[in-house]
């Protein structure tokens, strides 16, 4: 029964989420800062909320730490394909700057969390 609940919760958040992120997006100006607000930050909210229920503040502190670390790591990732992608392709230069991401988030969670 646990589990059930587990799930409806995540339903119910996730879906609540997603449209709050996308009314904000949706009035968000300039367009381009709309995908600041998509899909991703309302995913990892209903993911904290759920696991905050089912594993406690613990596990909330340590996934939420890892977010962070990700999204650091995404600001190196697309500082990298701005410039990697147009000099390079979309291949290369994609593969290139998942390489800047990987290194400082994986970094900094050794240097950080381990």
């Amino acid at each position: 029964m646990k589990d059930i609940l587990l799930l409806v919760v995540r339903v119910i958040a996730g879906g609540a989420l997603v449209v709050v992120f996308a009314l904000i997006s949706d009035v968000v100006k300039p367009k381009m800062f709309a995908g600041l607000f998509s899909a991703a930050p309302s995913v990892a909210t209903a993911s904290l909320l759920v696991t905050g229920l089912a594993d406690g503040p613990e596990k909330v502190q340590t996934y939420g730490s890892g977010m962070i670390l990700g999204a650091i790591g995404l600001v190196f990732f697309s500082a990298a394909a701005a410039v990697l992608v147009k000099h390079l392709g979309a291949i290369a230069g994609g593969v290139l700057a998942w390489v800047a991401w990987a290194i400082p988030a994986f970094g900094l969670f050794l240097l950080l969390l381990r």
